[in-house]
């Protein structure tokens, strides 16, 4: 019977490098009868590995979204073998804007599954602004005082796709590379394909996919219009990364924020936690995240955080001028 497996992302869970695996490995997860779906969802259409941009478009107009989705869908599973299983991947289908209702159609006409991938809060909202919202953002602790509570609620999240998905079909991954098999997203995503036995047969990505940088970079470029024409452009950080190679990235336990205010965040979502775990992951009586410890992250004073800002202008100064000399 044929199948949709949608990927929902969630945001900094990994997608990027899910989607750069699927998009490397079309062709061969084709023959394992998982089809990536080409980015417009049409039969002739370029696999990228992500749909992206298919679901914003979508969202402006949500009743003429879900219509052509569906029929997309219908047009590209007249195509397939009756064991091909359709696989979407779109990191903003668990957003909170409404996005599931575009594939009710769909849910309703094939067996669907969904796949989400879930992070602590703390660590979430910590790597969103530092990927998206410090772009358009000067103030950090304005943004986060507005979204605590609210991104990141994945009890909220998951309540809406069991609207239209039985939550039987919905599988819960929690990111956390230490927990992952191999310490790789992509190999607990081939995982819950039921591919894991296969992962041999893929390509992996050769370098970082979508890398974050670190406090130092994002306190002296943030909320900068010069700099960010809006939250998607990479064109600054690619400079960066260009001048001074992966200096720059962000190290794994870098904070700019206390151990004592990780914990005020995650008090925000414990309620939400506590129904996930009760209904995802039953069998599990510790919590659904494991808390942070104060040894877990060096919390970087404004002294550090400046003269590393020092550092990184004199750097930047000095590949360019490299780059120019040579």
């Amino acid at each position: 019977m044929k199948s949709l497996v949608l990927h929902i992302g969630a945001n900094k869970t990994g997608s990027s490098a899910i989607q750069e695996f699927l998009r490397l490995n079309a062709k061969a997860l084709a023959r394992a009868d998982v089809r990536v779906a080409p980015a417009d969802l049409t039969p002739e259409g370029k696999i990228t590995g992500q749909h992206i941009w298919l679901i914003e478009e979508a969202l402006t107009d949500p009743g003429k979204g879900a219509l052509d989705i569906r029929e997309k869908i219908d047009r590209i599973m007249a195509t397939l073998d009756d064991s091909a299983r359709l696989l979407i991947s779109a990191e903003n289908l668990s957003n909170g804007k409404g996005a599931e209702a575009l594939f009710a159609d769909a849910a309703a006409r094939y067996d669907t599954r969904v796949i989400l991938y879930i992070r602590r809060q703390d660590e979430l909202l910590l790597s969103s602004w530092q990927q998206w919202e410090s772009k358009i953002d000067g103030d950090f602790w304005a943004w986060l005082i507005d979204c605590v509570g609210q991104r990141g609620d994945w009890s909220t999240v998951l309540q809406a796709w069991e609207r239209i998905v039985p939550c039987e079909n919905i599988t819960v991954r929690i990111f956390d590379r230490e927990s992952l098999p191999e310490s790789d997203v992509i190999a607990d995503f081939a995982q819950a394909l039921g591919l894991d036995d296969r992962l041999l047969e893929f390509a992996r990505p050769e370098a970082a996919v979508n890398p974050s940088f670190g406090e130092a970079v994002v306190d002296f470029a943030k909320g900068n219009p010069l700099l960010f024409r809006d939250k998607h452009d990479n064109a600054f950080y690619d400079a960066v990364s260009q001048l001074t190679g992966e200096r720059y990235r962000r190290k794994a336990r870098e904070s700019v924020v206390t151990h004592a205010q990780r914990l005020a965040i995650l008090r925000r979502y414990a309620d939400s936690n506590e129904w996930v775990r009760q209904a995802y992951f039953p069998k599990c009586e510790a919590p659904l995240f494991p808390a942070p410890e104060p040894e877990d992250y060096e919390v970087l004073a404004g002294d550090a955080l400046e003269r590393q800002k020092w550092e990184l202008l004199a750097s930047l100064v000095f590949g360019l001028a490299r780059h120019v000399l040579r």
